[in-house]
């Protein structure tokens, strides 16, 4: 009897985007195909994001700020050690496991990202990709007009988008608010402290505070970091990270984001107006930054500093409340199941040729 095919996926941290995105490709590829094991190994908030969802996986031990470092790449390799060959890798971004697949697995991993080495200023970097026996790039082609260094096949597939589970009125009906109520989500990711996303937390609710008239309610998907004047304390709602963000989101008159991250795209999908923000404390690929300004020069977001005053952030969420936004059909989108079934397909692939080099 031949033994069932099995696929690792390794989910990078970094925020929650990463695990979002292949808990749902993961999902999909089971309900595909029962009869392949799929095992999931994340490293730093993809951990979080993948306890929080009940999803088993092995914790790999790298935190989101180190999971670029040789000490990463080293510890990589470590893990990979410990197991048996698999028949398909599946790595969203964790780059050191490209060449070990290569050189010690005798197969090449599939490559999911939204940038590349070029992007980030070190373009001789890129030949590592190589590695990888194709790169799947969820994002949208226009943020990444190259030139890149790389010679393995590229595809744009698009960000993984989804239909939110729930309706508007259930989800207000689940958080407790009534149909006319004003409702604002904020929500930064799981990388709370970085300096852009601090900066965008505090700002917003401090705008919340300034100049949302009593009983208009702002619900913040984070652990409390300011303090809140007790007659306002039912205006800010301290939700904390959650596995059921989308309730949140579909019950919303406004969310406001980290621009850079790919929750944006999610929003703008399921027709949600988003506040998208930036702030130059972090730098991001430029990728990120052609992604932000295609997003809102087609209006499906209103784009924002966190730099600005209380007052300029109070006009702006106003500006976004009226927005109706809706997906470009002109930028490529995809979701969990075409993303699913291209994997699959792949690994049918090279099920085949194993086949027929062992006969």
């Amino acid at each position: 009897m031949n033994a069932a095919p099995r696929v690792l996926f390794l989910a990078r941290g970094h925020g929650f985007g990463h695990a979002a995105r292949d808990l749902r490709i993961v999902r999909a590829m089971r309900a595909l195909r029962p009869d392949v094991a799929v095992d999931v190994m994340a490293s730093g908030s993809a951990a979080v994001y993948l306890e929080l969802y009940g999803e088993t996986f092995a914790d790999m031990g790298i935190g989101d700020h180190e999971d670029m470092s040789p000490a990463a790449g080293r510890r990589v390799w470590e893990l990979l050690d410990q197991r048996e060959p698999y028949d398909l890798v599946v790595a969203d971004e964790v780059v050191w496991s490209l060449v070990y697949c290569a050189k010690r697995w005798r197969r090449r991993a599939i490559l999911l990202t939204d940038w590349f080495y070029s992007e980030l200023g070190a373009p001789e970097s890129d030949p590592l990709l190589d590695e990888a026996g194709e790169i799947l790039l969820l994002d949208f082609s226009a943020a990444h007009p190259g030139p890149f260094g790389v010679r393995t096949p590229i595809q744009a597939l698009g960000p993984v988008v989804g239909e939110f589970g729930v309706d508007r009125a259930a989800a207000r009906a689940a958080l407790g608010v009534a149909a006319a109520d004003t409702v604002a989500v904020l929500t930064v990711g799981g990388m709370t402290k970085m300096a852009d996303n601090a900066a965008i937390a505090e700002l917003t609710v401090r705008t919340w505070l300034a100049h949302a008239p009593a009983g208009h309610r702002l619900f913040v998907l984070a652990e409390p970091f300011c303090e809140v004047p007790a007659e306002r304390a039912a205006d800010v709602v301290w939700a904390g990270f959650t596995a059921e963000p989308e309730t949140y989101y579909a019950g919303a008159d406004l969310v406001v984001t980290n621009a850079n991250g790919t929750v944006t795209c999610d929003l703008v999908w399921n027709r949600i107006p988003v506040l998208a923000m930036t702030h130059p404390a972090v730098s991001y690929p430029d990728s990120f930054g052609l992604r932000v300004k295609a997003m809102s020069a087609a209006g499906m977001t209103v784009h924002a500093e966190a730099t600005v005053s209380t007052a300029e952030l109070w006009r702006l969420m106003g500006e976004a409340m009226r927005n109706e936004p809706h997906p470009d059909p002109a930028l490529e989108w995809t979701t969990g199941e075409q993303v699913a079934r291209h994997l699959l397909g792949r690994l049918d692939f090279m099920l085949a040729k194993a086949g027929s080099a062992a006969a």
